[in-house]
């Protein structure tokens, strides 16, 4: 798993499992089949396609789509 901190400006699309810990400006999206934990802050929307896990432990100030995948909240 890599793990990654930094601010993304725009929006993201993670391909690889991990953890992200920072601030992504708009939408995040995780692909199918990754596993990701994600700490900070999401400024839009979040998007779980199918066979995707998110260990949630973000702000998020838009939606958080789930269409077919595992979300977990991690206090």
């Amino acid at each position: 798993m890599s793990q990654l901190y930094s601010m993304i400006r725009g929006n993201h699309i993670f391909s690889k499992s991990g953890t992200f810990e920072g601030l992504i400006a708009k939408d995040a999206v995780i692909e199918e089949g990754v596993e990701l934990t994600l700490k900070g802050m999401v400024g839009g929307n979040i998007v779980v396609k199918p066979g995707a896990a998110l260990y949630l432990k973000a702000m998020v100030g838009g939606c958080i789509h789930n269409h077919g995948g595992r979300l977990h909240p991690v206090t």
